[in-house]
């Protein structure tokens, strides 16, 4: 892996913590809003998913505890980012394709 530049990519170390955050997020994003547009795509076509369903969902109380604990890493791996060390754009793509 690539270690990032020894000096500040923009001149600015907190800027560009602050790109890494929004570079993290942006590729997180990305990946979930494809799987969740070809997962609801297979679902309407196998005639298994009425759009209001996923709007009308209630989680169970257990599930509800996964969707927290899901979201609380979340929140942990992107606001940490922009103090991570090992911070590349070829890192971004390795991690894009989970």
């Amino acid at each position: 892996m690539t270690k990032p530049p020894t000096r500040p990519l923009t001149g600015d170390e907190s800027l560009d913590r602050l790109l890494r955050m929004n570079t993290e997020l942006l590729s997180e994003l990305w990946i979930l809003r494809d799987r969740v547009m070809v997962l609801e795509q297979i679902l309407e076509e196998k005639g298994l998913l009425d759009a209001r369903a996923i709007d009308d969902y209630a989680p169970s109380p257990e599930f509800g505890e996964v969707l927290q604990d899901e979201r609380d890493r979340l929140v942990r791996r992107v606001a940490g980012a922009p103090w991570t060390e090992e911070f590349t754009w070829q890192s971004l793509v390795e991690r894009g394709g989970r």
